[in-house]
């Protein structure tokens, strides 16, 4: 498999964006104060498991309105009286969640080669927040708060005039990263590792493995391919 061979890329939102370290600093007044968030995993599973059950109930008219009720109903299950300006505080930053480094030099490129869609995450994010802080428009957006959001991907992959087998999805290693479902075609991961980063290595520019440490990674393989 080269990634050249195909027309459009369709990157989840934890490719962009480092969603986990938001959540991290943002759940932190509540992490230091109860044994059941020791660790970072257990920190972001708890953010997982109160999402989906407020998202079940359809609560949260924005954003901000979710986060603050996820906020209220973690410290409650952790029998901690929440602070006000801390639920605030966590209410408001997923619009400004950190972008990864080299996300926007990175879509900038791939953006003369590939359509590029976005696949938003299921609930609690303002999309157009993120969009205004990347220097590319994308072709679609796709947002799946049902689980028919493949529906939606297959009709705007007819309106950019794509068949499915000319998308490649880009998925991070989030537990609930939306391609996750998908089995049914090749899918590349960025799993990004600060500590050892794979940048250039073999394993990285393995066509057959698609995998990569970075988008400047997937950015380098496609140079590559394309003077192969």
């Amino acid at each position: 498999m080269k990634v050249t061979q195909y027309k459009a890329l369709g990157f989840s939102f934890g490719t962009l964006v480092d969603r986990e370290r938001g959540i991290l600093e943002g759940l932190r007044p509540l992490s230091v104060q109860a044994t059941a968030l020791a660790s970072d995993e257990q920190v972001l599973s708890a953010y997982r498991r109160t999402a989906r059950e407020l998202a079940a109930t359809g609560a949260g008219d924005s954003p901000a309105a979710f986060h603050g009720q996820l906020y209220q109903r973690l410290a409650h299950q952790l029998h901690i009286v929440p602070g006000w300006d801390d639920s605030v505080a966590f209410s408001t930053a997923s619009s400004q969640w950190p972008i990864f480094e080299d996300a926007p030099g990175a879509l900038q490129y791939l953006s003369k080669f590939y359509r590029l869609i976005l696949i938003a995450p299921p609930y609690g994010m303002d999309i157009g927040s993120l969009t205004s802080r990347l220097p590319v428009e994308f072709d679609a957006i796709i947002e799946p708060k049902a689980n028919d959001w493949h529906a939606s991907l297959e009709r705007e992959l007819h309106r950019l005039g794509l068949e499915r087998s000319e998308l490649l999805p880009v998925r991070s290693t989030e537990t609930d990263d939306p391609w996750n479902e998908r089995v049914d075609f090749p899918v590349c991961t960025l799993r990004r590792d600060h500590h050892q980063p794979w940048n250039h290595s073999d394993q990285a520019l393995d066509g057959k493995r698609c995998e990569y440490a970075s988008l400047a990674d997937l950015v380098h393989a496609h140079q590559k391919a394309l003077h192969a």
